[in-house]
């Protein structure tokens, strides 16, 4: 498969200076086209379309001495894809502009613009959503590319275990109260939150989101950007949504604490609230809400569920093989993380009362580890991975746990009283997808640390 960096060579020596054969991607109907700006315009063309092909989630236009770097960012991590000299006949930058509806004029340049575009590949359909970011050697861009049919993600497509899953559907059988889902950016909370929705959207509920921005959009349900640098935000059109007879209501994120108590408020009050919070774990949620000042007894008694995850490379399933590890590979990660990973790796599964349960249990009496990698090929472009999975945490807050918070229980106890109820832990999921040869250790190090 061609590179970014191959199809541009071969495109600049084969085009330049040609006319206008066919309307480029992005290309407005009737818009006239100065045969001089041909080749920026299938360049920009370029640019778009293998971000598409290598299922890049970013584009970076980046400005740098005499050079426009560009940069995929690509299952979480961001890669450089071409390097244009600097050519006062290549307005890249000016072109995404112009199809993104964004000022050009000397001013503009200087602050930072918002604006977004959609084009077709093949059979789908993607919007791209731009940032522009005034840096001294130019603007920068951001470019998030969104596609349109991810939108339609269900539950059993996220990852869950399935005792995960059975608990979550149960979760969502709850007429009222509020789910939160946690993580770092880039975790997959919007995500998760739009498969929820997903599963949640049907004619007898009347589903309203307060997002900023939309990023998909869904059929039966009232969807709302939020403008933040307006009047009207997440606060203000909370307050709005309670008074539309809604069953479900969708908060992008709670930022602040007012816009936390009236979500927690319309939680008591007959609502589902959904929302997203940045904390470590599904019980940092608990944590976090108390330190936003919001009262313990309500709080207590509002949330009903939380979840925490995370997002890791999957190995690429083309060039995937087993390898064994040995006594120095696990000395490695005891010595550096404090991680015994061959008593974790020992796990077994053990059904009990419908649910599954992870246990601790040594069945590698060698000091050899069978773990999976990829060799890399052209299918994952080298890395040994391909697409991304997530790992979960899920909490059901039940009137133990309701009364642990009550009496201010530290965090170590509510998560004790979790575990003790079913709730694998972020690590522990990503443990068994490890030994199930669906993703690596050195993936799930960051996990395995914070935990």
């Amino acid at each position: 498969m061609s590179t970014l960096q191959e199809r541009y060579s071969e495109l600049f020596y084969s085009t330049r200076g040609q006319e206008v054969k066919k309307w480029p991607a992005g290309h407005k109907s009737g818009e006239k086209v100065d045969p001089q700006s041909n080749l920026t315009i299938k360049i920009v063309d370029l640019i778009l379309e293998q971000a598409v092909i290598e299922r890049a989630s970013d584009i970076h236009l980046e400005p740098l001495d005499g050079k426009l770097r560009i940069r995929y960012r690509i299952d979480g991590k961001l890669y450089e894809a071409l390097f244009i000299e600097n050519d006062p006949n290549l307005t890249i930058i000016s072109r995404i502009k112009v199809i993104s509806n964004l000022s050009l004029d000397a001013i503009s340049k200087k602050k930072a613009q918002d604006g977004r575009f959609s084009i077709r590949f093949g059979e789908g359909e993607y919007d791209f959503r731009v940032a522009t970011f005034p840096t001294l050697q130019g603007e920068k861009l951001a470019i998030r590319v969104l596609n349109k049919d991810l939108g339609l993600v269900h539950l059993d497509m996220l990852g869950l275990n399935p005792s995960d899953l059975k608990r979550l559907n149960k979760l969502l059988q709850h007429k009222n109260g509020l789910i939160l889902v946690s993580g770092p950016m880039g975790s997959g909370k919007t995500t998760t939150l739009y498969a929820i929705l997903n599963k949640l959207n049907d004619p007898e509920n009347n589903i309203v989101t307060l997002e900023d921005p939309v990023e998909y959009h869904f059929n039966g349900m009232n969807q709302v950007d939020i403008h933040t640098k307006t009047d009207f935000g997440y606060a203000e059109g909370l307050k709005a949504v309670l008074r539309q007879d809604s069953n479900v209501i969708l908060v992008g994120e709670i930022r602040d604490s007012e816009t936390a108590e009236i979500a927690l408020r319309g939680s008591l009050t007959g609502h589902v609230v959904l929302s997203s919070v940045h904390a470590n774990s599904a019980i940092g949620t608990v944590v976090r809400l108390l330190n936003m000042g919001l009262d313990r007894y309500m709080v207590s008694y509002a949330l009903i569920g939380a979840i925490a995850q995370r997002l890791v490379r999957k190995i690429c399933e083309h060039c995937r093989v087993q390898h064994t590890v040995g006594l120095e590979y696990m000395e490695l990660f005891k010595n550096d993380y404090g991680i015994d990973i061959q008593g974790l790796l020992g796990m077994s599964e053990k059904k009990s009362d419908g649910t599954i349960k992870y246990v601790l249990g040594p069945e590698y009496e060698k000091n050899v580890l069978s773990l999976c990698e990829g060799k890399g090929c052209e299918h994952c472009f080298g890395t040994g991975y391909r697409g991304r999975t997530a790992i979960f945490e899920i909490v059901l807050f039940d009137e133990e746990l309701r009364q642990a918070i009550l009496r201010n229980a530290s965090t170590a106890e509510l998560k004790e009283i979790a575990m003790k109820q079913g709730t694998q832990l972020l690590g522990m999921d990503g443990l068994m997808k490890v030994k199930q040869g669906i993703t690596s250790m050195e993936e799930i190090i960051p996990v395995l640390v914070d935990s």
